[in-house]
């Protein structure tokens, strides 16, 4: 049962996180989500990738990209692999490194709110307290909560937010939707 109420928890919380994203993007003003499904139902030809949008976008938003991309890749092939192996550790200890030069990036990226932090930037706390309980379950051998902490950070820290950078006008939607 407490299983169930942590994801029930987990689910309301990511529900109101992604509504107020809705809400900030201006997706629920009349007509912005039909002509949001209209553009996307009028991508003729499959997609269409524009990775030059990479190399234009600031240095910032290169780096803080690179990192995502990586840590994102590091973290499936460490959710894969053996546990409890010194490369187990080390790449552990790198993944961790490539989350906090997320994390701490995104801090420097306001370019949607006009120089303002928007919804996306809460979950550069929620990365750095998560890493926090991550490294601190390990060293004291409680497998199980660091397990548990770092699913918890990989799904509500890069994955979750990884959605968001799919949003129409976004790097990710320009590289891969030509947009």
């Amino acid at each position: 049962m407490n299983a169930v109420r942590h994801f029930a928890v987990g689910f309301g919380l990511v529900a109101v996180v992604v509504g107020f994203a809705l809400v900030q993007g201006g997706i629920l003003e009349a007509g912005v989500l039909e002509a949001y499904a209209g553009q996307l139902g009028s991508m003729t030809g499959g997609i269409r990738t524009d990775f030059g949008a990479f190399a234009k976008a600031p240095l910032i938003i290169q780096v803080h990209a690179g990192a995502a991309i990586a840590a994102l890749v590091l973290g499936l092939v460490q959710l894969f692999a053996p546990k409890g192996t010194i490369p187990h550790r080390t790449l552990g200890y790198v993944w961790a490194v490539l989350m906090l030069v997320t994390a701490t990036t995104a801090i420097f990226i306001r370019q949607i709110n006009d120089g303002s932090f928007s919804f996306i930037h809460i979950f550069v706390p929620l990365t750095f307290f998560g890493l926090f309980g991550v490294i601190t379950h390990a060293r004291a051998m409680r497998t199980d909560k660091h397990r548990n902490a770092v699913l918890g950070l990989f799904l509500g820290a890069l994955v979750v937010p990884g959605l968001f950078a799919f949003m129409p006008g976004r790097l990710m939607w320009q590289m891969f939707f030509g947009g």
